[in-house]
C-alpha cells in the first residue's frame, strides 16, 4: 500500500510540480493585477446626460418592442446617435430608441466607433486616433459569459499612449470592457495562465470547466498523499521528531510537513470552488421541491 501512495505521488508531483508552482506566481500576480474589467465608475463616467425634455415611449411599450420575456430591468441612456432603453430579461439584453421603440442594436462599426469615442471624450481619454480593430464574438479579453448577452462584441483601439481598447456590444451599444496595454501584459503572466484561460479553450465553458476541475482533483490527490507519506515517515527520537531523509529529499519533506495545512486547504478550496453542480447543489429546487413550492398559498 505505502510503495503504491509513493509511486503515485512521485509520478502525479513530477507531471504537477510546475502546474502548483506557476498557480502560486500567477496567484501573486493576479493579487496586483485583476483581469481587465470597466468598473461602474468608469461606466458612469462615460455616460452622456440624457435630455429630460426630449420625447420618448412609455417603459411598458419599450419593454414590449423589446420582445424580451420576464424583463427583470430597464434603463434610460443617452447613446451618441440617440436616447435608448435598456430591457434586460434573465438570459437576454435589447436596446429599443426612447422616440419610437425601434430596434436599437449596433451592426455596423461606424456607430460602434462613433460611441466609443463620446465615451472616452465623457472621460477625458484621447480617442483622436480611435478605431475598431475587430468584431467578433470571443478575444482573449471577453472570454468569461457575463459577455455572452452582448456578442458580437466591436472591439474600438482608442490609439491613446496607454494603448486603451473598448469593447462595445452589438445588441445595447454600451461600452462593457475596457483593457490598457499593462493590464493585457501583466495578464498573460496572471489571469490567463492561472484560470488556464486561451481563448480556444474558454471559449467553450464546458470544456474548460472540465479540464480545471480535472486537473486541480489530480493536484488536490497528489497533495493528500504528499501529506499521507510526510506524515508516515516522520522519525520519533526521543521528544525530538526528524526526517529520514538528507539533502534536497530532507528540505522537501521538512517543507512539505511545515506547508500541509496551507497547500491541502488551498488546494481543496480550489477545487471546490469548480464544483459547478458535480457533488454539490447549484442551488437550484429539485422537481419534487418545485412541487411543494408551487402548491403553497
Amino acid at each position: 500500500m505505502m510503495s503504491a501512495i509513493v509511486v503515485t505521488h512521485r509520478w502525479l508531483g513530477i507531471a504537477f510540480c510546475l502546474l502548483f508552482a506557476m498557480w502560486f506566481a500567477t496567484g501573486i500576480v493576479m493579487h496586483f493585477v485583476p483581469f481587465p474589467s470597466l468598473t461602474e465608475a468608469e461606466r458612469f463616467a462615460g455616460l452622456a446626460s440624457v435630455d429630460r425634455g426630449a420625447a420618448r415611449i412609455p417603459v411598458v411599450e419599450a419593454v414590449a418592442a423589446s420582445g424580451v420575456a420576464g424583463a427583470v430591468r430597464v434603463r434610460l441612456i443617452q447613446r451618441s446617435d440617440a436616447a435608448v432603453y435598456i430591457v434586460s430579461g434573465s438570459s437576454r439584453v435589447r436596446a429599443v430608441r426612447a422616440f419610437d421603440g425601434a430596434d436599437a442594436s449596433v451592426a455596423i462599426a461606424d456607430a460602434a466607433l462613433a460611441i466609443a469615442r463620446e465615451h472616452a471624450r465623457n472621460r477625458g481619454l484621447d480617442a483622436a486616433r480611435a478605431a475598431v480593430v475587430a468584431r467578433s464574438d470571443y478575444d482573449q479579453w471577453s472570454v468569461p459569459n457575463g459577455f455572452d448577452r452582448h456578442r458580437p462584441l466591436f472591439r474600438v483601439a482608442l490609439g491613446d499612449a496607454a494603448g486603451t481598447e473598448v469593447y462595445v456590444s452589438s445588441s445595447t451599444g454600451e461600452i462593457v470592457l475596457e483593457t490598457r496595454r499593462r493590464e493585457r501584459g501583466w495578464n498573460w503572466a496572471g489571469s490567463v495562465l492561472h484560470w488556464i484561460y486561451p481563448t480556444v479553450l474558454r471559449s467553450n465553458w464546458s470544456l474548460w470547466d472540465r479540464v480545471v476541475w480535472t486537473l486541480s482533483l489530480l493536484a488536490l490527490i497528489a497533495a493528500m498523499l504528499g501529506a499521507v507519506l510526510g506524515i508516515a515517515r516522520v522519525q520519533l527520537r526521543g521528544r525530538r521528531m526528524s526526517s529520514p531523509y538528507r539533502g534536497w529529499h530532507a528540505l522537501h519533506h521538512v517543507i512539505g510537513l511545515t506547508a500541509t495545512m496551507f497547500v491541502l486547504t488551498w488546494s481543496l478550496s480550489g477545487w471546490l470552488s469548480m464544483d459547478h453542480g458535480r457533488l454539490f447543489s447549484r442551488g437550484q429546487l429539485t422537481a419534487a421541491e418545485s412541487g411543494v413550492m408551487n402548491a403553497l398559498p
